[in-house]
């Protein structure tokens, strides 16, 4: 009996685990669809990515093309050019003083020899009326000599009229030989007064000439103390200003410009250097005057290249009227020039350069890239001369980059 209930009581719990399975076997289901559902996503996600990398690899590389071209038959070369005044003279002073007077300041404009300033010159005064005293004095003492000379003069008319009288007499046997011997050396004594009171005068005469030749040089010299404009033009530089001390040449007191005309100084590289001549017209621009434009001719070239720039100094000339343009002012000069054949050209970004020499990348009809060795021009900037290699028409390709090689497939697109 107790045997039969130990069995039923070891029996009892297996109805219990039944639900605890059955929830396992639907979780465990849940986990994996849930797994399978997460994973095919992936998979076809995967598989898309896959298939797009492998079109993007079969896909051509795209390059940006333009046609090898003729140029016009006129081209225009624009360089930057200095502004320079026609005149500019630094004016100093000749005299010493101080700056009695100024009359003109900066930016004025003075017309040729209008008075600029005044110096005051009490040392040179002084000078002045000595040397003017000297001449007086020298010429005192040439009025006292001519005097003498008069005086010699007359001695020597006695001396020589007495001689000739005792030459008279002696003849007769009148008076010795004794006294007419007196009577000549007389006369050659009047004769040595005469020449020494004339020398006496000469060496008097010399020295007038002498002191008015100083005293006209200390009132040329007085004269300077008038600071005058010596051309018309405009006032750049004072330096002074009344009171100052003034150094003869010591100092710049003034500078002058002449602004119209004005001088304009352009570099030309050692490529354009053919296509200028004397007596050619270009436009002259400012970027501080906008859409105003100056004809400058050519008037000076300088007929040699600096051995560091490779350019050649070309001096043109322009009016100025009411004085828009300033000297040292930076400017655009644009020359026009002809050219008897038309060259081809091609975008300035599409040469390559190497230790082969200068190439080009072509895309043919067939979008296959060749690459062609070329011979360059003029390089003109965004664009390049090309004088053999290609032919017009060729698409050249622009700034080719590492993947471009010969002989590879590209889709071309112009630009």
């Amino acid at each position: 009996m107790m045997a039969q209930e130990s069995t039923r009581t070891s029996r009892t719990p297996r109805p219990a685990r039944r639900p605890v399975l059955v929830f396992f076997a639907i979780l465990g289901l849940i986990v994996a669809v849930a797994i399978v559902g997460g994973l095919l996503p992936r998979l076809s996600r995967q598989k898309g990515l896959l298939a797009a990398s492998e079109q993007i690899a079969e896909r051509k590389p795209v390059v940006l093309v333009s046609p090898a071209h003729y140029g016009a038959t006129k081209d225009t070369i624009d360089l930057p050019a200095d502004l320079v005044a026609m005149i500019e003279s630094p004016i100093f002073a000749r005299a010493d003083g101080y700056l009695k007077s100024r009359l003109v300041d900066y930016g004025n404009h003075v017309k040729a020899g209008q008075l600029m300033a005044e110096i005051e010159t009490p040392e040179l005064d002084q000078q002045i009326g000595q040397a003017s005293a000297n001449l007086e004095q020298a010429q005192a003492s040439l009025k006292e000599l001519e005097s003498d000379i008069d005086l010699a003069r007359a001695n020597l008319a006695l001396a020589r009229v007495t001689f000739d009288r005792w030459q008279h007499l002696q003849a007769k046997g009148a008076v010795s030989k004794q006294d007419l011997d007196t009577r000549q050396a007389d006369l050659g004594v009047r004769q040595a007064e005469l020449r020494k009171a004339e020398s006496a005068l000469a060496t008097a005469q010399n020295t007038v000439n002498a002191n008015a030749a100083n005293l006209r040089r200390l009132n040329e010299l007085k004269g300077f103390a008038r600071i005058t404009a010596p051309f018309d033009g405009v006032v750049t530089v004072r330096d002074v200003d009344v009171g100052y001390l003034i150094n003869a040449g010591s100092k710049e007191l003034f500078r002058v410009a002449q602004i119209d005309p004005l001088r304009v100084f352009v570099n030309v590289p050692q490529t354009y250097v053919s296509d200028i001549t004397q007596g050619q017209t270009a436009e002259l621009r400012v970027q501080e005057r906008p859409g105003q434009v100056w004809t400058a001719k050519v008037t000076g070239i300088s007929n040699s290249l600096d051995t560091n720039s490779r350019a050649m100094l070309v001096i043109l000339e322009t009016r100025n009227p009411g004085n828009a343009l300033y000297p040292g002012m930076y400017g655009q000069v644009r020359f026009s020039t002809a050219r008897a054949k038309p060259v081809l050209r091609i975008s300035g970004d599409a040469l390559l350069l190497g230790k082969t020499g200068a190439r080009v990348a072509v895309a043919g009809a067939d979008g296959i890239v060749h690459f062609r060795n070329v011979t360059i021009g003029q390089d003109l900037g965004s664009e390049v001369e090309i004088t053999s290699g290609l032919e017009p028409g060729q698409m050249v390709i622009s700034n080719p980059t590492d993947a471009i090689t010969e002989g590879a497939a590209v889709e071309a697109r112009k630009r």
